[in-house]
């Protein structure tokens, strides 16, 4: 008895509506654990975060690594943003303000130093924007490469 068949029992309507729907599932996972690690970080403190959210964590990148390996390996980036460097740029900016505002409210809650707090931001502004910047161009070179290799593979199989 034959228990798995690679033949699909799906038409291609209940391909696309399952594709959705585990789309669907990938996001709402990513999100949770997202927001589930910073107000866990937020109720807890930096101290604790460690020992606590290790799990979330870990499950967290290897969710936004496999996302990242599979899009670059089969050639997309995004549906709406270029791969320009003011695209890049520009996102780089937003997610370390994002971040360093986060982890500016963490100091200022542990510490009651708005000093320490304003420090925190534009160190972890300015080290996550450099590094966000540099990691956007290195995936957006590897998505153009990728991208001229499937064009010039599409052009040979029409010639």
């Amino acid at each position: 008895m034959k228990w798995f068949n690679r033949k699909s029992n799906l038409d291609e309507m209940q391909e696309l509506q399952l594709l959705k729907a585990e789309s669907r599932g990938f996001w709402i996972g990513f999100i949770g654990l997202a927001v589930a690690m910073a107000i866990q970080a937020f109720l807890y403190g930096a101290e604790s975060m460690g020992n606590m959210i290790s799990g979330e964590f870990i499950v967290f990148l290897c969710m936004g690594l496999y996302l990242i390996g599979s899009c670059l390996r089969n050639g997309i980036w995004d549906r709406h943003l270029k791969a320009t460097p003011s695209v890049n740029i520009g996102l780089s900016l937003l997610a370390a303000a994002v971040t360093a505002l986060f982890d500016a409210i963490l100091s200022y809650r542990n510490y009651h130093d708005a000093f320490t707090a304003l420090t925190v931001f534009a160190v972890y502004f300015l080290m996550l924007s450099v590094v966000l910047s540099v990691t956007l161009t290195v995936c957006s070179a590897l998505y153009r490469r990728k991208r001229r290799k499937l064009e010039e593979e599409d052009s040979d199989e029409k010639d």
